[in-house]
C-alpha cells in the first residue's frame, strides 16, 4: 500500500459506537488537567474550542489545525493515566478519524524523539484493564495500521496480537466481532501474516468461531482472515495439516445463505489449491470439494469473481481427479490425515490388490503415513481407522510386513492405543496386536 490517503476499512461494531456516543455525553474537566502542567493554555482552547461544535463542522478546523490535533491526542494517550479520560481522547481520534483526509496527519506523527508514534501511546492502552480503553485502541489501529505506508513498528507487535487472541477465544460476541475486524484490517499488511500464523490461538479463534457460529456476518470476517493468511505460502502449506481448515470451510459453505461467504471461501480454496497444492489436494478430495464446486456452479451468482473462482476449481480439480486410481485416492487421504470410513479401507478387495504395494511402493510411503497418523493424530476416528489399515497391511503386506512395523516403532504405539479411551480405538489396536504376535494372520 503506496497511498497515503487509503480509505479504511468499514468498521461495524454497533456496541463500541454505543459506548463512544456514552462517552462522548460526558463533561471532561481539562482545566484541571492544565492546573496540573498536563496541558498548555494553546491545547485546553483547541480541545475546548472543539467541543463546541457538532461533528458535521469540526472537518473545517481539522482542514487547518489537524496537525496540532493529531499531535495533542497521541500526546494526551501518552501521559495521561484516568480511565475516564483515556477513553475520551480514544473516542476523539475515532470521531477525527471518520474523516479520512486527517488519518495521514498521524502517520506523519513520528519523529527521532518519538519513532514509535502515532501507535505506542495507542498501543499502551491495551494494557488498561478496562474494556472500551481496549476496544476503542484496537479500533484506532485497525484504521492506522491499514492505511500507512510505512510498516508498523514491530516492537509492539506481540503486545497487539497477545489482546487480539484473548478476544477472539472469549465468550463475549460483541468483543469477538470487533477483534476479528481489527485483525482482517492488520492482515491487508503481509507484515503481520507470519505472526499471526505464530500466534496461534488467533487462528484457533477464528475456526472455533466457524465451527459454532452460523452468523454469516460473523463467518464472513473469520474467513475474510483465513483467506488473507493464505497469501503467505508458509500458512497456505500448512493450514490444513494444523487446522483441518478444507473440512471447516466446506462445511460453512454447503450451509451458506449469504453469497459473501461462499466467495471468500472459493478465494481461500484458490490460494490453496494455487499457492500449495501438493499439501492441499488430498484435503480438497477428501472434504469433496470438486462435487461441492459442481453443485455451486449451478446457482445464479452476481458475482463475477465467484464465478471465476468456480470455473477455476472447477477445471483444475476435474483435471487432477481425472486418471487417479482408488490407490492414488487412498494415498492422498493418508496424506490429509483425515481419515473417514470410505469403502477403500474397509473393502477385502482392496487390500489383497494393494497390500504390498502400501508397503514398497515409494520406499514405503503409505505405511510411514499410517504409522505416523497412530503416532501424532488426537482424532479418534483417525487412530481407529489407522490401526484398522495397519491390521490390513499386516494381513495382506507380505512375509516382511510384522517386521516393518515394529522397525516403524508401531508395535509399541499399537500396544498403547490399546489402553486408549476410546472403545474403537482400543478394539482396532487390539485386533491389529494381535495380528502382529499372531504365527498365523
Amino acid at each position: 500500500m503506496t497511498s497515503a490517503v487509503a480509505i479504511p476499512p468499514p468498521f461495524y461494531s454497533p456496541y463500541l459506537d454505543d459506548q463512544c456516543n456514552k462517552i462522548n455525553s460526558r463533561q471532561v474537566p481539562w482545566e484541571g488537567y492544565q492546573r496540573a502542567k498536563l496541558l498548555s493554555g494553546d491545547e485546553l482552547t483547541l480541545l475546548k474550542s472543539l467541543s463546541k461544535l457538532p461533528q458535521s463542522q469540526r472537518s473545517t478546523v481539522f482542514a487547518t489545525q489537524g496537525p496540532q490535533y493529531a499531535k495533542l491526542y497521541i500526546d494526551l494517550l501518552r501521559k495521561l493515566q484516568r480511565v475516564d479520560t483515556v477513553q475520551a481522547v480514544l473516542c476523539a481520534i475515532n470521531d477525527m478519524l471518520a474523516d479520512p483526509s486527517t488519518i495521514p496527519l498521524f502517520h506523519a506523527l513520528s519523529t527521532p524523539e518519538n519513532p514509535d508514534d502515532p501507535y505506542g501511546p495507542i498501543v499502551k492502552c491495551l494494557s488498561m484493564e478496562e474494556e472500551f480503553a481496549v476496544l476503542g485502541s484496537l479500533r484506532l489501529l485497525a484504521v492506522l495500521i491499514a492505511t500507512d505506508p510505512k510498516p508498523f513498528p514491530s516492537s509492539l507487535v506481540p503486545t497487539v496480537l497477545a489482546s487480539l487472541q484473548g478476544l477472539l477465544n472469549g465468550t463475549r460476541q460483541p468483543l469477538w466481532e470487533v477483534a476479528s475486524q481489527v485483525l482482517g484490517a492488520i492482515l491487508g499488511r503481509k507484515q503481520f501474516r507470519v505472526p499471526v500464523w505464530e500466534e496461534e490461538q488467533c487462528i484457533s479463534g477464528l475456526v472455533k468461531a466457524l465451527k459454532t457460529n452460523p452468523n454469516p456476518q460473523a463467518q464472513y470476517w473469520a474467513i475474510s482472515c483465513l483467506w488473507l493468511l493464505t497469501f503467505e505460502p508458509l500458512v497456505a502449506e500448512n493450514i490444513d495439516k494444523k487446522y483441518d481448515i478444507v473440512a471447516v470451510l466446506t462445511n460453512v459453505a454447503k450451509a451458506a445463505v449469504k453469497e459473501k461467504v461462499t466467495r471468500v471461501i472459493l478465494s481461500t480454496y484458490n490460494n490453496l489449491l494455487t499457492i500449495a497444492p501438493r499439501q492441499n489436494l488430498p484435503a480438497f478430495f477428501t472434504a469433496k470439494v470438486l462435487p461441492l464446486v459442481t453443485a455451486l456452479s449451478s446457482r445464479n451468482w452476481s458475482d463475477d469473481d465467484l464465478r471465476e473462482d468456480l470455473n477455476f476449481l472447477k477445471t483444475e480439480l476435474h483435471n487432477r481427479l481425472e486418471g487417479l486410481t482408488t490407490y492414488d485416492e487412498y494415498i492422498s487421504e493418508l496424506e490429509s490425515g483425515h481419515l473417514v470410513w470410505s469403502p477403500t479401507h474397509e473393502s477385502e478387495n482392496f487390500w489383497k490388490e494393494n497390500g504390498m504395494r502400501v508397503g514398497q511402493e515409494e520406499n514405503g510411503k503409505a505405511i510411514k503415513l499410517l504409522v505416523d497418523l497412530l503416532k501424532t493424530s488426537k482424532s479418534p476416528l483417525v487412530l481407529s481407522i489407522a490401526a484398522h489399515d495397519i491390521g490390513q497391511f499386516i494381513k495382506y503386506g507380505g512375509d516382511k510386513a510384522k517386521q516393518t512395523i515394529s522397525n516403524l516403532n508401531g508395535k509399541t504405539r499399537l500396544i498403547e492405543l490399546m489402553a486408549h479411551e476410546n472403545p474403537d480405538v482400543r478394539y482396532h489396536a487390539l485386533m491389529s496386536t494381535q495380528r502382529l504376535m499372531s504365527q498365523h494372520v
